[in-house]
């Protein structure tokens, strides 16, 4: 069997499984697979400041939480120290969107030859081994790669003398505190060259201001950190394989992946090369690639990919969707699951007023709820989601995670709240809330320290607060 058939879509989520204190730090590894099956060893460990109880992790939905991996670790008579299931790039689900129309026109699961991943835990010096599986520690998984604390301990030696010579360098665009407890995102651009690095300061500028004019985005503000990341490439632009245009640049950034005209991607590992060496482990939460090029294209992930095209910022937002509150798609085409219950607060196999999120129903809405008979907007239970035509519901009519250039719309807006109230907890909260939130609901439970990840109901909670 491939093993890299049980990977998933982009980063971890972790538990731990012992009663004793840990070590209040966390360690990031970074690791390689080959299309072959095999991960290599480690290529980077660096320790962040950022605490055990401060390890944010993002969201999995349904589809990578069943293909995910585990890391394990064990202290030295073999006991079960960490547990967490790993999302690793070796699959991914491209889509690609008219940017007029907003809807998409492809969707599909694409496997990667070769690439990086890394994942960060507790670093609880009583871990003497680690090992990665292929499934769930329940089952008879296969174990792809088998690390002793020695050897994290001696790369993390290497890392730590460096060369302090950087290709690149980093400016803070927004400082809302301390990187270990807010949400992180990086920009970095492709295809400039040292002579278009003003350029690239302006362009990254202009995706920012669209990124923050979202109102979302907007009333969180003060729980983002933004960074920008220059490095300077060879030649202008990026590959456009489709038109035999190939040019030199830092991160190998190209349209036309897996053959689709609008997908862009770049090579992950020059990607976290770059942003890691000027950006701690606990500064680089999601990691985002401008292409110096007008082209409309993109790709999502904890390393997602935009062009400067007018519209890329639209298809950035959906893709932070997926990647940062792990909402499902709720477009009714691709390839349709109808097994069990979506963890995604967005999506359910329910079609009536017990649906997760039926406390936001009003009482004269019609469940289920026929399409074209109430405003755009209105919280109702819709027929077609997550690739269903049939048989699997969504929160409203159309939103931005069914077609681009729609609101969010209340449902994802209180998934985005319980997301962003894990991020400074601590820091003031004045009451903000979003149009379109028409009743109360209680403050989000902490962070849970489980295995699989889950949702929590919806039902009956009142919005965070920034």
């Amino acid at each position: 069997m491939n093993m890299l058939r049980a990977g998933v879509l982009a980063f971890a989520v972790f538990a731990c499984q012992a009663g004793a204190a840990i070590a209040a730090d966390t360690l990031t590894v970074r690791l390689q697979f080959r299309s072959q099956g095999a991960v290599a060893p480690l290529v980077v460990a660096e320790r962040a400041e950022r605490s055990a109880g401060a390890l944010i992790p993002l969201p999995l939905d349904e589809i990578e939480t069943a293909r995910s991996w585990w890391l394990l670790g064990f202290d030295a008579r073999g006991r079960t120290l960490l547990r967490m299931p790993v999302r690793n790039q070796a699959w991914r689900r491209l889509e690609a969107f008219d940017p007029v129309s907003g809807r998409i026109t492809d969707v599909q699961t694409l496997q990667v030859p070769q690439g990086t991943f890394e994942v960060s835990f507790p670093d609880d010096p009583r871990i003497a081994r680690l090992a990665l599986r292929m499934g769930d520690a329940g089952t008879a998984a296969a174990t792809m790669i088998d690390l002793d604390r020695g050897q994290v301990d001696r790369l993390l030696r290497n890392s730590a003398v460096k060369a302090t010579t950087k290709a690149a360098s980093t400016t803070t665009l927004v400082d809302s505190g301390a990187a270990a407890d807010r949400l992180d995102l990086v920009f970095v651009g492709d295809g400039y060259t040292a002579a278009e690095l003003g350029k690239w300061q302006t362009d990254a500028q202009t995706v920012v201001n669209g990124l923050m004019s979202d109102p979302l985005f907007n009333v969180y503000r003060r729980r983002i950190n933004i960074r920008r990341v220059d490095v300077a490439s060879a030649e202008s632009g990026v590959d456009e394989p489709d038109l035999g245009l190939y040019r030199d640049t830092a991160m190998d950034a190209a349209f036309n992946c897996a053959n689709i005209d609008r997908l862009l991607c770049a090579n992950t590992a020059k990607v976290q090369s770059i942003v890691g060496s000027v950006l701690q482990a606990d500064a680089r939460d999601v990691v985002i690639v401008v292409a110096n090029s007008t082209r409309y294209g993109g790709s999502g992930g904890s390393i997602a990919a935009i062009s400067m095209h007018a519209a890329a910022v639209e298809l950035a937002l959906h893709e932070l969707g997926h990647t940062l509150f792990g909402l499902a798609d709720e477009y009714d085409y691709g390839t349709c699951s109808l097994g069990s219950e979506p963890p995604d607060g967005n999506a359910s196999l329910v079609a009536s007023r017990a649906v997760k999120w039926g406390a936001m129903i009003g009482p004269f809405t019609t469940v289920p709820t026929p399409a074209g008979l109430y405003p755009n907007g209105t919280v109702g239970v819709f027929e077609g989601a997550q690739y269903c035509k049939t048989g699997k519901y969504r929160p409203t009519e159309d939103s931005k995670m069914r077609n681009l250039g729609r609101p969010w719309h209340a449902v994802n807006e209180q998934v985005a709240y319980e997301r962003f109230a894990r991020y400074a907890r601590n820091s003031a909260k004045p009451r903000i809330r979003l149009p379109g939130q028409t009743r109360p609901i209680e403050a989000a439970p902490p962070v849970r320290d489980v295995g699989t990840p889950q949702r929590a109901p919806l039902r009956g909670r009142t919005l965070p607060r920034p």
